[in-house]
């Protein structure tokens, strides 16, 4: 397992948002997780396995005003996303896809410069720690078809629904 950077002043909480209920995790580095657990524990415990042995602090009210920042005033904070340097490569280029827009796994592969990758690709977005903000998705089948979404296609729909908006 590749070792984690150092988080200064790791923090995280939960807050409402158009989606759900969110867990954010963020330091002074920028926001490195964002997801929509079925409930606070697994939020707690997914926190626990993608950050082992980070002393993160609760802040809610933190969690709030990034939230209202992301969905209120629709301002995107700093993204602070780790993982390895393939995950990184398909995450920036997830990012490259503008609002209300789709795009499918094997053009990620080719923007990345690794056409034979989809594959792994789909398991890079699949392993997307920001959700939303890193927008995974915005990614599609070849065929058409949403696919799989971590946070099930109901979330997946509501959000391509919003962004269309």
């Amino acid at each position: 397992m590749r070792e984690l950077p150092p988080l200064s002043e790791p923090c995280f909480g939960f807050y409402a948002t158009p989606f759900g209920e969110c867990c954010m995790a963020f330091s002074n580095d920028g926001i490195c997780a964002l997801t929509f657990p079925e409930d606070r524990d697994r939020g707690w415990a997914d926190l626990q396995s993608r950050f082992p042995g980070v002393d993160f602090k609760r802040n809610d009210t933190k969690v709030a005003a990034y939230v209202r920042q992301i969905f209120g005033k629709g301002k995107r904070p700093v993204v602070h996303p780790i993982g390895t340097d393939f995950q990184l490569s398909v995450w920036e280029a997830l990012q490259n896809i503008p609002a209300g827009k789709t795009t499918t796994y094997a053009q990620i592969a080719d923007v990345i410069g690794r056409p034979k990758a989809v594959r792994a690709v789909g398991t890079a977005i699949g392993a997307n720690p920001i959700v939303y903000l890193i927008p995974c998705h915005r990614v599609i089948r070849t065929d058409g078809s949403l696919g799989g979404y971590r946070w099930g296609l109901e979330c997946k729909k509501a959000m391509l629904a919003y962004e269309k908006r």
